[in-house]
């Protein structure tokens, strides 16, 4: 993939560019969709909370040498060292962008309600540091992020254009989110009350608006040319939703 395609999202070459089309099976992207099915698996339903990095940082070591193993080079998963300027650079203004509008959201008591979760009562500031400066980084910004838009996107950047393989990955991303949906069910002051059809209608746009969100972080990925770029945006939504969340309900203002 050329530079000029990394660097224009909107530059025709993102719809048609020509792919690599190696001369094989899909048998590594294959494989990587099928870590992804089993690690979401494990982490929703099995091991405890603890247990989550060890499956997370196992998950993203053997994704990396899926794709190693199907010869995409670092370039083609993000991880260039001579691109890491620039995607924190990206990264870091969307960062800003995000907390900005989300700590805004949390001061207007109309949108305080979907911020506000069950799930922030009995919090101390002690977790709500640790969720937010070393779970939400670790386990949910880069190790969905190198499943996604490192490794899952740089493999189908072998056999479509970035754009379609940006829409592909985006799509499995949201389908990642339904167990993460279902228990927001439980969870989430908002969606407590769905139940039944509604309760699907919930989980569906939890994966739809997970989905665009995916596209976001892989045009990031591929703009910057870095990983840093979706990782730091992901962290900076995720960390401050949760931080603007546990702000609401430790105070009361919902």
């Amino acid at each position: 993939m050329s530079d000029r395609t990394q660097s224009k999202w909107l530059d025709p070459s993102w719809f048609d560019a020509p792919a690599l089309r190696p001369q094989r099976w899909p048998s590594f992207e294959l494989l990587a969709v099928a870590v992804l099915f089993l690690w979401n698996l494990t982490v929703n339903l099995v091991v405890p909370d603890v247990a989550a990095y060890a499956v997370v940082s196992s998950g993203a070591l053997l994704l990396l040498l899926i794709a190693h193993r199907s010869g995409a080079d670092w370039k083609r998963l993000g991880l260039a060292p001579a691109a890491l300027r620039d995607g924190v650079r990206y990264g870091l203004v969307i960062v800003f962008i995000v907390a900005a509008a989300i700590l805004l959201a949390a001061l207007v008591p109309a949108s305080r309600s979907a911020l506000g979760d069950d799930r922030f009562l009995g919090i101390a500031t002690g977790e709500m540091l640790v969720e937010v400066l070393v779970r939400i980084p670790l386990v949910t910004a880069l190790g969905e992020e190198i499943a996604f838009r490192a490794v899952l996107l740089g493999l189908l950047l072998a056999w479509y254009s970035p754009f379609r393989a940006a829409v592909l990955s985006s799509a499995l991303f949201g389908l990642w989110h339904v167990l993460p949906g279902v228990d927001a069910l439980e969870t989430t002051t908002v969606t407590q009350a769905a139940t039944g059809f509604m309760g699907v209608v919930s989980v569906a746009g939890q994966v739809i608006v997970t989905g665009f969100a995916g596209m976001g972080f892989a045009w990031l990925r591929l703009r910057s040319g870095s990983l840093a770029a979706p990782v730091l945006a992901h962290w900076g939504l995720n960390a401050t939703a949760y931080f603007a969340g546990w702000l609401i309900v430790r105070n009361s203002w919902a």
